[in-house]
C-alpha cells in the first residue's frame, strides 16, 4: 500500500474541514440574522432592517455556491490556495455585512437594541473561531473586515459616545486572534498525529482511529477555548486584586460593581521589608474603569519592588497615565508606604475620601485630607506628588476607602455615609482587625439593592508584634 504524502494529506483534512465547519456556521448565521432582523424591525419598523438582512443573504448565498462547488468537484484537483483565496474573498461581504449592524437606526428603540449592535457582531465573531480558525489567515479575513465595518459604523453614527465600544472592540480582537491561532495550531498537530498513526497501522484501520481522534479533538477544542475565555476574565479581574496579600497588619476589601472592578487594590512589600499599598478609583465603571488598572498595577509594583518613595511612585504612575488615558479618564488614588517598623507611614492622597487614622486609646480621628489632584489630570510639570508623613504608635489603626464605600445605596436610596463610618469604627466592643465587622454592616445595609458603584477599604495595623518582628530583623 502506497504511503501518502503527508504534507499533502494534512492540507486536504484541513481544508474540507474548513469547508465543512464554515457551511455549519454560515447556516447558523442566516438563522441568527433573521431572527435579529426581526427584532429589529419589530422594535422599530423601517425598511432598514430588511435591507440588512437582505445584505446578509446575499453574502451568505455567495458563500454557499462556493461550498456547492467545492463539495461537488473533487477539491484536490485545483490547489488549495486556489479554494482559500475563494473562501476569503467571500468573508469579507460577511464581515461587512454583520459589522454594518450599527447602521440600523435605534431612535426611539429600547436601549436593548444599541447594545445588540455592539454585541451581536462580537458573538458572530466569537462563533466563527471553531470554523474560520482552521485556517488562522481566514479567521483574520473575517475579523478584520467585521471589526473594521463595527468601528467605521459606530464612530458615523455615534461620534465621541461610541469611545467605550470602540475600545473594548480593540483590546478583545487581539483576543479573538490569538485564540484562533492557538486552535488552528492545535488543530493542525492534530491532524499530523492522525497521519503519523495512519502510516504506522494501515490505511482502513486509521481512518476510523483519525475518525474518533477528530471528534475527540474538536470536543477538546471547544473545552480549551472556553477554559482559555474564562482564564481571561479571571486573570484581568486578578489585575484588580494584585499584589503581595499576606502582609501581615494590611487587610483590604474590593466588591466590584459588575464582573470587572474600576477599584484597584495593589499591595507589596519593597526590599527592606516596607509595605506599599495602591488605592485606586478609576473613572466610570466597567470595563472601560479597568483598562486603567493594567498599566497603573505593573508600574507600582515595579516601582514598589525597588523600595523608591511615595511621591516618585505618584510621579510616576501620574505620568503614565496621563499619556495612555483619553481626556475625561483619570484615577483618584491613595499611596502609602508604611515603614518595617510600623512606626511612619508616607501617605500621598489625590482625590480620595481623606485618610482616617485612628490613635489608640484616643477618641476622635486625625484626617489626610487629598492633597493633589488625581493620577492623569495634568501633565508632570503641573502634579503635585508631595507626600506627608504620619507617626504611628502600637495600636494605631488607618483607614483608606473609595467613596464607594459611604456611598452604598440600600434599596430606599439611603448612602451609609461617613458617620456610621467613623462611629462604627469608633467601637471598642469589635475586635482588630475592624474589617470584617465592616463588610458585614456595609453589606447589611446594602441587602438586595444593586450595587451603586465599586467598594474598595484598606485597613492597616501598626501592631506591636509587628514592630518587633521588623527590630529583630
Amino acid at each position: 500500500m502506497p504511503i501518502k504524502n503527508p504534507k499533502a494529506t494534512v492540507e486536504q483534512e484541513r481544508l474540507r474541514l474548513l469547508f465543512k465547519q464554515s457551511h455549519t456556521a454560515s447556516t447558523m448565521a442566516i438563522v441568527g440574522a433573521v431572527a435579529c432582523a426581526a427584532v429589529f424591525y419589530e422594535a422599530r419598523p423601517s425598511l432598514a432592517p430588511l435591507l440588512w438582512w437582505l445584505g446578509v443573504f446575499v453574502a451568505t448565498g455567495l458563500r454557499f455556491l462556493l461550498y456547492r462547488r467545492f463539495f461537488a468537484t473533487a477539491p484536490d484537483r485545483r490547489p488549495a490556495a486556489y479554494w482559500l483565496r475563494q473562501q476569503a474573498l467571500t468573508a469579507v461581504p460577511i464581515g461587512v455585512a454583520w459589522g454594518a449592524l450599527p447602521l440600523l437606526p435605534t431612535a426611539g428603540a429600547p436601549e436593548y437594541l444599541q447594545q445588540l449592535q455592539v454585541m451581536v457582531p462580537a458573538f458572530i465573531l466569537m462563533g466563527a473561531i471553531t470554523s474560520y480558525g482552521v485556517y488562522f489567515s481566514q479567521y483574520l479575513v473575517l475579523l478584520g473586515s467585521t471589526v473594521l465595518t463595527v468601528l467605521a459604523t459606530l464612530l458615523l453614527t455615534q461620534g465621541n459616545s461610541a469611545l467605550a465600544e470602540v475600545i473594548l472592540y480593540l483590546v478583545f480582537a487581539p483576543l479573538l486572534a490569538m485564540t484562533a491561532r492557538r486552535y488552528g495550531d492545535s488543530l493542525v498537530t492534530s491532524l499530523r498525529s492522525g497521519v503519523r498513526s495512519e502510516e504506522l497501522v494501515g490505511e482502513l484501520t486509521s481512518a476510523n482511529a483519525d475518525l474518533l481522534h477528530q471528534n475527540e479533538l474538536m470536543s477538546q477544542q471547544q473545552d480549551l477555548i472556553t477554559q482559555e475565555e474564562a482564564l481571561a476574565q479571571h486573570v484581568f479581574r486578578q489585575l484588580t486584586l494584585g499584589g503581595e496579600h499576606a502582609i501581615p497588619g494590611v487587610h483590604t476589601w474590593n466588591q466590584s460593581m459588575g464582573s470587572l472592578s474600576g477599584d484597584l487594590i495593589q499591595t507589596a512589600i519593597g526590599p527592606g521589608g516596607e509595605a506599599y499599598v495602591f488605592l485606586g478609583d478609576f473613572t466610570g465603571h466597567g470595563l472601560p474603569a479597568a483598562l486603567g488598572a493594567l498599566p497603573a498595577s505593573s508600574v507600582f509594583q515595579a516601582m514598589a519592588g525597588k523600595g523608591l518613595p511615595v511621591d516618585v511612585i505618584a510621579r510616576e504612575l501620574n505620568a503614565k497615565l496621563r499619556q495612555l488615558l483619553p481626556v475625561g479618564y483619570f484615577c483618584c488614588g491613595v499611596l502609602l508606604r508604611l515603614d518595617a517598623d510600623r512606626r511612619t507611614v508616607q501617605v500621598w492622597n489625590g482625590g480620595l475620601p481623606p485618610i482616617l487614622v485612628r490613635r489608640h486609646g484616643k477618641v476622635g480621628y486625625e484626617r489626610v485630607a487629598s492633597h493633589s489632584l488625581p493620577l492623569g489630570v495634568v501633565d508632570d510639570d503641573d502634579f503635585e506628588p508631595g507626600a506627608q508623613r504620619c507617626p504611628l504608635a502600637p495600636g494605631d489603626l488607618l483607614y483608606a476607602y473609595s467613596d464607594g464605600l459611604t456611598e452604598a445605596e440600600n434599596i430606599d436610596g439611603e448612602m451609609w455615609g461617613s458617620e456610621r463610618l467613623e462611629q462604627l469604627l469608633q467601637r471598642g466592643d469589635l475586635p482588630t482587625p475592624k474589617l470584617p465587622s465592616l463588610i458585614e454592616t456595609v453589606l447589611d445595609h446594602v441587602n438586595l439593592a444593586p450595587p451603586s458603584d465599586d467598594i474598595s477599604v484598606v485597613e492597616i495595623e501598626a501592631t506591636p508584634a509587628a514592630a518587633t518582628q521588623a527590630d529583630a530583623a
